[in-house]
């Protein structure tokens, strides 16, 4: 009686995998091929283009890995005395991915289903030192997987050659077919032979990209597992019933402030926050760091060891966020991610599938959120007819504890006017916030209005002078962006220019004001005194230059006075 091990086995060596990927397989946890394995494994070892939709988290990696290895094992390279050679021919297969860190997962998970054997992969992409790259593939590799952008680089340098490549795969074929990548994709394609095989695989696979893949590929196979031919398949599972989704409809202002309250106050672990621009990107971050929660970002601009530290840290636990843009939401395998947050609806349809599927990526049940601001309703009605998503907006939780003064909550101040006692010291976010706009502030009697302010004098000047004049306390309210410090009641008046009022105004001779202003005027009359030939009061011409005095007869220069018998 065969072992269950042995019969969940059988299943890749019925699909004709060699008997020693199948022990890289069993050494790797994977012992049954998933859906869309067994429908694209036989077609795409066939040699015959392929286009294969899948659901994210379906095995589409190991689905592209197994038919190319076999593929490079039925072909291994040249060797002489045991040793390969000619690395340019040894190049026969190539797998292009949109980011930085699937090429990186894709080698990884290659690597390990190579042990064993002779084949070698390597990994290049860009925002990295060149010279590591272009050492590891000069000395040979049979796969290579890489970002567009470094893959072209290296060709142009001549550094590799793709005139032997058999296979080449598109990993997330509708990003790499974008108006981003669709120039460098044909460019590198074109190096490659008109003989060699095209593997498409992604998630989604919108209607404008559709069209340039039946373009590129020769009388292609079709694998879909997402639209209608998903019956096709026996064992395709059906959509996630595990990912709880949720909608909120919330003003842009207070997005910040529900996403800490749904992390902090929920007390959730694993979360990916997903915004539209790096910028927003880096605000989100800031604001979750300013609440304790450790948070790692990861963006286009950040350096390739900041994001694989980011990741790395968000992997083992040592951060509870990670705030990233789409870059993160492509084919990343991250088991430690349960929860997604969409700070923002994303610009394309299919980025939603790619978001959430993100969470509860490693099995197990997950949630995702979307925070819907009235700009991005159209961008969710989009979602909603492409995706077949259907979500009814919920009441989001309590988040008002953690809105800034500059959102709309009432300042500090005027909440212990309200609330009859004192906000805790050394906290910003205890005791109640009000929100609403905010209340007019009220200005001490007397005081002159700061658009009617004295000529020269400056901004802080007159505001301590007025402070300190009517003896009024600041109550840490905040103007145009910055708190005015409570400033200590002074008693005796303030003297400024010699003058004991406090309105009176700066010596315009000695402010800043007055010499800007007065500036154009200095100008003009250092230049009549340097046409008419007066020299400079300062003396700045004589400096750095050492007076000569006459040579006597007899003296030699630098020797000294000669005496005369």
């Amino acid at each position: 009686m065969k072992s269950k091990g042995a019969e969940r086995g059988s299943g890749f060596a019925a699909l004709g995998i060699s008997t020693m990927l199948v022990e890289s397989l069993a050494r790797m946890g994977v012992t049954d091929p998933t859906p869309v394995q067994r429908a694209a494994i036989p077609t795409a070892s066939t040699g015959k283009d392929v286009a294969v939709v899948a659901a994210t988290g379906t095995g589409k990696t190991l689905g592209y890995l197994l038919p190319v290895a076999m593929k490079l094992l039925a072909d291994p390279p040249l060797r002489v005395r045991g040793r390969p050679v000619d690395p340019r021919r040894r190049l026969r297969a190539l797998v292009l991915c949109p980011t930085r860190e699937l090429a990186q997962q894709v080698a990884r998970e290659a690597a390990l289903l190579f042990r064993g054997s002779v084949l070698r992969t390597a990994a290049v992409y860009g925002k990295s030192p060149l010279a590591p790259q272009r050492e590891a593939v000069s000395i040979g590799v049979d796969l290579l997987v890489g970002t567009p952008g470094r893959v072209k680089e290296l060709c142009e340098l001549d550094v590799i050659s793709l005139a032997f490549v058999q296979q080449c795969v598109l990993d997330e074929a509708d990003r790499m077919l974008d108006m981003g990548f669709l120039p460098q994709a044909k460019e590198i394609l074109s190096r490659a032979p008109e003989s060699r095989q095209l593997l498409f695989y992604t998630a989604t696979m919108p209607r404008p990209v559709e069209k340039v893949v039946e373009e590129m590929l020769r009388d292609p196979e079709r694998v879909d597992l997402v639209g209608r031919d998903r019956a096709k398949v026996a064992g395709t599972p059906e959509p996630r019933s595990d990912l709880g989704q949720h909608i909120y409809d919330i003003d842009d202002e207070s997005k910040t402030a529900l996403t800490v309250a749904l992390i902090k106050d929920g007390n959730r672990k694993g979360v990916m926050v997903f915004c539209r621009t790096r910028r927003r990107a880096g605000w989100v971050a800031s604001a979750l760091r300013r609440h304790a929660i450790k948070t790692v970002l990861i963006h286009g601009d950040r350096s390739q060891r900041q994001r694989t530290e980011a990741l790395a840290a968000f992997t083992t636990g040592h951060a509870d966020v990670v705030v990233a843009t789409d870059v993160a939401s492509r084919g990343l395998h991250v088991p430690a991610a349960r929860c997604v947050i969409n700070y923002d609806v994303p610009l394309l349809p299919e980025e939603y599938v790619h978001r959430v599927g993100r969470a509860g990526h490693g099995g197990g049940s997950a949630e995702a959120f979307t925070l819907r601001c009235p700009a991005d309703v159209e961008r969710w009605l989009h979602v909603e007819r492409t995706q077949r998503v259907k979500l009814m907006p919920k009441k989001p939780p309590a988040y008002a504890a953690y809105m800034r003064m500059r959102d709309g909550a009432v300042p500090d101040r005027e909440v212990e006017m309200s609330t009859g006692g004192p906000r805790s010291a050394g906290s910003r976010t205890a005791g109640p916030r009000i929100a609403g706009p905010r209340a007019p502030i009220a200005r001490p009697t007397g005081a002159r209005p700061t658009g009617d302010r004295p000529t020269g004098a400056r901004p802080s000047t007159m505001r301590a002078a007025t402070t300190r004049a009517t003896g009024a306390r600041s109550g840490g309210v905040r103007i145009a962006g910055r708190t005015d410090r409570p400033t200590r009641r002074v008693d005796r008046p303030l003297t400024i220019g010699g003058s004991t009022d406090p309105n009176a105004p700066v010596p315009a001779g000695r402010s800043l004001a007055a010499m800007i202003r007065n500036a154009p005027a200095a100008l003009k009359r250092k230049e009549k005194r340097v046409q008419k030939g007066d020299k400079p009061k300062n003396q700045a011409h004589k400096r750095g230059k050492q007076r000569k005095s006459p040579i006597a007869k007899g003296q030699k220069p630098g020797g000294g006075v000669k005496k005369v018998t």
